[in-house]
């Protein structure tokens, strides 16, 4: 026992013995006390700088490693792999690692020697002297260096004198005395109490010695102080310190991050495995060596995990995209856009223009793994295309009665087919005439068939509104354009031999029938297409046959087969991409549309809870997810309302009209509703989607719980548009195929106009961003209103992210002045590459001018030894127009105009991005390989179409079979007959003495193809 005390004693004394030896090491006087504390300062401060660079690197590394484990356990088991088998593979993931490790390690280690690496300086054309004095603080701070250092000098040069001084006066008292080597220590240097202990020496040499050094560095500070106050220019490139406190930082793959979607301003490297790999391919490439590091992580399991990070902008902005051809702006900015928007929490819709159909082949798996619902528009491969109608929105407009809204919507279309851009506002007369009378007639018979549906509709055609198509449109131009009728003063056939008969086109009597008509039985649809009619209907026979002519060149395109069926179909909701959610009641106290509606512009409240199931009997509340939401009821009834948030399995929906505005009529009146989730099923089953592994939604049923007595409420009353999945709509129009590009600009426009109006009149927001995306965006046909909807999108939840070749294209395309206004609106606007002049001094000229040093050396033949070097300031541009056309691959150039705060609020000046080196963009095939699959292709895809197969004529109206039941259903109703208005099966139904169906009839018309047993005029 005793010795054991006599050892902890013994370790006790040590310990004190080296911690004290320590302290006087580092703190043995308050002079070295300091240099501790500065030199711990400068270690603290590097660590800190170091683990703030790479904190993200170092977050949950357990829980990676642990992943990666499990990751290749669940590899194995998918395999059904033995325990021994797993072993395998986990050493051969581990020798994949280190591989990777040594592979990476050779390539940057070679890149140090210029016979591997080839690389010249760039962007340097300024060499600063390496002391450089900037402001007057450098020479407050050289004053009180150089005076501690002249204190400490004058300190240690007293002590020396004092012994020197000691020595004397002992020689002089013949004392035998020794010189005291101590006084010349390094320590006498902060032995400050010398200043007390001998001040007549002391001071007066402190003094002096202080004045030189003040003088010193005045001098020192007049020699190397910087003259450049940035008289030229003070543009610069943003620190990548600054983008991190501006932008979030978020994975560059794989992981999903929190908010809505960015877009991608930087790229960092991570500092694991895969960082190193990912810059060792952005260092040296090449097919051989891609295919082996490409093996080697997919062997160890390593391209789930993120390589680096990306710097977003998650702000609403428009983004403008220079790259020329083969300059790699699909591989660095599309594919990792596509990507970044897709692993967004609040993941935003997307239109993607995607001219060879290579990113809908090679991203559609993943997007539908993400919950997208990818939508294909192909004018390519109809047949493996969603089906869209132009004037879908027109006609869901005519079922809510919604006149105007048809009228407009109607003449977008015929906009987009007829109307020319006219560069800078400038066009023919002689043009503007055929395109006007073009666009009116089209409008005109298509409100027609709008009319017609609307009749039919009533008396059992229940397909009637399929048959508003652009091809019937042209059929009916075509086949009653074409010939002609003689017709009395009432408008009736006649007999060309009637002295009083007029001669006219079948389209004309038609239309003149209509009119006659809408005067017994009215109409607005009539109306509204004979006013279209008769604006182009003042010319000549002759000139009509021209504008017949006009008309059908811009819709010949309808007459082909493929064409026409992909668009005599619908699936494609354009209202979904950024209201998902709507819930649509009509509100009416009587089915006679011409009394008034007390509903009519009226304040609804609408509140949503969560309608918890019972059990035993107990009735429970649930949460309320929508508290006293107020919204206008519409001048048909209708009450339009956008749900923000995703409900629950099953909803209770309350809307009350206790307003203090509303009327008396209906102030206590209560509705109450049920909706529930439903889910698509197979022989009384669920589905699950194979992608997302997901139950397959269909939308919610709703039902009638609660509502007053004198009202009218059927089904069709309610529509409850229900989904959670965001859209993303590949636009694929080959480059060969110019004729079709038309129908882009109209969906774009339609997609635009449809969700804007719905915004405004709802939350003023899109609940989902809606982001459109377009690559070669100058090679498809003018987008109408291009610069305005720019400036009005972003405050209604619109992206858009434009790339174009270079900026002459867009001048050729929309002219000067509204491409001005385009690069105006765009927030970023960046450039990847171009050899075209003009944009590129664009853009030097927009990143501005710098001042920098320049240094003129003039030296004498006979005096060579002392040269005279003469120092001025010059201006220079941030990057010539030489530097912008030779950036290489994965360098951006971006300029900001509208950054104005960080993440934490503070103020923050947008200076321009130059993405390159440690910040360059990696291209798709060195990380997103997986997600990006360029060998798949349409077969792997398998797109089911609504419209292959279809048969033409099903949904066909014969023009003049039309025409004929026209006229007798206009004599029925002058003749007071109580008779329905004819359906496109009426003349066939005719003649069978047995009343047959709808069905019967339709059957009947397809076998004897519209025109047997007819006697036409």
């Amino acid at each position: 026992m005793g010795l054991l005390l006599e050892m902890i004693e013994i370790i006790y004394n040590l310990l004190i013995g080296l911690s004290r030896v320590t302290f006087n090491l580092f703190f043995g006087s308050w002079g070295r006390c300091i240099l501790t504390l500065i030199l711990v300062g400068i270690v603290a401060f590097v660590v800190y700088q170091y683990r703030n660079n790479h904190k993200n690197d170092y977050k949950n590394k357990e829980s990676v490693l642990i992943k990666w484990f499990e990751s290749l356990s669940q590899e194995s088991r998918k395999k059904n792999e033995s325990k021994v088998q797993e072993l395998i593979r986990v050493i051969k993931a581990v020798g994949s690692i280190i591989s990777l490790f040594f592979l990476d390690v050779g390539i940057h280690f070679m890149n140090l020697f210029p016979f591997w690496n080839r690389q010249r300086k760039r962007f340097k054309k300024e060499v600063k002297p390496r002391l450089r004095f900037k402001t007057w603080r450098s020479l407050l701070g050289m004053m009180g260096l150089f005076g501690l250092l002249s204190l400490m000098f004058s300190v240690y040069l007293t002590s020396i004198i004092r012994e020197c001084l000691r020595i004397i006066l002992s020689y002089v008292k013949n004392q035998n005395v020794y010189f005291d080597w101590k006084s010349l220590y390094l320590t006498n240097l902060f032995n400050f109490k010398i200043l007390l202990e001998i001040p007549t020496i002391a001071i007066p040499l402190a003094l002096l010695l202080f004045f030189l050094a003040i003088k010193s560095a005045k001098i020192n500070w007049e020699h190397y102080r910087n003259y450049n106050n940035n008289e030229h220019g003070d543009d610069r490139f943003a620190t990548v310190r600054e983008l991190k406190h501006q932008y979030v930082m978020i994975p560059d793959r794989k992981e999903r991050y929190k908010g809505k979607s960015g877009i991608p301003i930087v790229h960092l490297n991570a500092f694991n495995i895969q960082g190193l790999t990912l810059s060792s391919r952005m260092v040296y490439s090449s097919n051989r060596l891609n295919k082996i590091m490409t093996n080697l992580e997919k062997n160890a399991l390593l391209s789930q995990y993120k390589a680096g990070y990306y710097l977003v902008d998650q702000q609403t902005i428009n983004v403008l995209i220079v790259g020329g051809t083969r300059t790699g702006k699909g591989e660095s900015m599309v594919n990792p856009t596509i990507d970044i928007i897709s692993r967004a929490k609040d993941q935003s819709s997307m239109i993607i223009g995607d001219p060879k159909g290579e990113l809908s082949q090679a991203s559609y798996e993943t997007l539908r793994k993400r919950n997208y619902n990818v939508q294909i528009l192909s004018f390519q491969d109809m047949d493996f295309s969603v089906s869209y109608n132009p004037l879908a929105l027109a006609i869901s407009a005519a079922k809510h009665g919604y006149y105007e809204k048809v009228q407009a919507r109607v003449n977008k279309v015929a906009e987009a087919i007829y109307r020319t851009p006219k560069k800078n506002g400038v066009g023919t007369g002689n043009q503007k005439y055929w395109e006007d009378t073009s666009i009116s007639l089209f409008n005109a018979i298509a409100i027609a068939l709008i009319d017609r549906a609307a009749e039919a509709i009533k008396v059992g055609e229940k397909d009637a509104w399929e048959t508003v198509t652009i091809r019937n449109v042209a059929t009916f131009l075509t086949d009653l354009g074409s010939e002609f009728v003689f017709v009395d003063e009432n408008n009736e056939v006649t007999s060309p031999d009637n002295e009083a008969a007029m001669r006219k086109t079948k389209l004309t009597h038609y239309f003149d029938t209509l009119r006659q008509i809408n005067q017994l039985r009215y109409s607005k649809f009539r109306e509204m297409a004979d006013i279209n009619f008769r604006s182009s209907d003042f010319a000549s026979e002759e000139t009509k046959g021209n504008i017949y002519s006009s008309m059908l060149s811009g819709i010949n395109l309808f007459l082909q087969d493929n064409i026409a069926r992909l668009t005599s179909k619908n699936n494609l909701n354009l209202l979904d991409f950024g209201n998902p959610r709507r819930l649509t009641i009509q509100f009416r106290t009587s089915a006679n549309v011409a009394l008034p509606n007390p509903y009519a512009f009226q304040t609804a409240t609408i509140n949503i809870f969560e309608d918890k199931a019972q059990r035993l009997g107990i009735k429970r509340t649930g949460k309320q997810l929508i508290k006293n939401a107020k919204a206008t009821i519409d001048e048909a009834g209708y009450l339009t309302y956008v749900i923000s948030p995703e409900l629950p399995e099953r909803t209770r929906i309350e809307v009350t009209f206790d307003s203090p505005n509303n009327e008396a009529e209906i102030f206590d009146h209560k509705y109450i509703f049920k909706a529930t989730k439903e889910y698509e099923r197979k022989q009384g089953r669920i589905v699950i989607d194979r992608y997302t592994r997901d139950k397959i939604l269909l939308g919610m049923k709703i039902e009638v719980v609660q509502k007053p007595k004198a009202t009218i409420f059927d089904k069709q009353s309610i529509e409850f548009v229900y989904s959670e999945k965001p859209l993303a709509l590949f636009l694929v129009t080959p480059p060969n195929r110019n004729e079709y590009g038309f129908l882009f600009t109209l969906l774009i426009d339609q997609i635009f106009n449809a969700n804007y109006e719905v915004a405004l009149n709802g939350g003023r927001s899109n609940i989902r961003r809606i982001q459109f995306l377009f690559d070669e965006f100058a090679n498809i046909p003018a987008v109408p209103n291009l610069s305005q909807k720019l400036s009005i999108a972003l405050g209604q939840n619109f992206q858009f992210m434009l790339i174009v070749q270079n900026l002459e294209q867009l001048i050729e395309k929309y002219g000067q002045e509204e491409t001005a206004n385009v690069i105006g609106n765009s927030s970023l606007f960046s450039l990847i590459k171009t050899n075209s002049l003009d944009t590129n001094e664009k853009f030097s000229k927009m990143l501005g001018n710098k001042t920098i040093d320049t240094r003129k050396l003039a030296q004498a033949v006979l005096n060579e030894a002392n040269p005279n070097v003469d120092q001025s300031t010059e201006k220079q541009e941030l990057l010539t127009v030489t530097q912008l056309a030779k950036l290489q691959a994965g360098e951006v150039v971006t300029i900001r105009t509208v950054k104005a705060r960080d993440l934490k609020g503070h103020k923050v000046t947008p200076d321009p991005v130059f993405a390159h080196g440690r910040t360059e963009m990696p291209f798709r095939y060195m990380f997103l390989d997986d997600e990006f699959d360029q060998s798949k292709t349409a077969a792997d895809i398998g797109y089911k179409s609504l419209h292959r197969g279809l048969n033409l004529k099903a949904l066909s109206i014969n023009p003049l079979v039309t025409a004929a039941a026209l006229d007798e259903w206009v004599k029925a109703v002058k003749a007071k007959k109580d008779t329905s208005f004819p359906t496109r099966y009426y003349k066939l139904a005719k003649k069978e003495e047995t009343k047959k169906t709808i069905a019967d009839q339709k059957e009947e018309v397809l076998d004897d193809e519209f025109n047997t047993g007819l006697d036409l005029p």
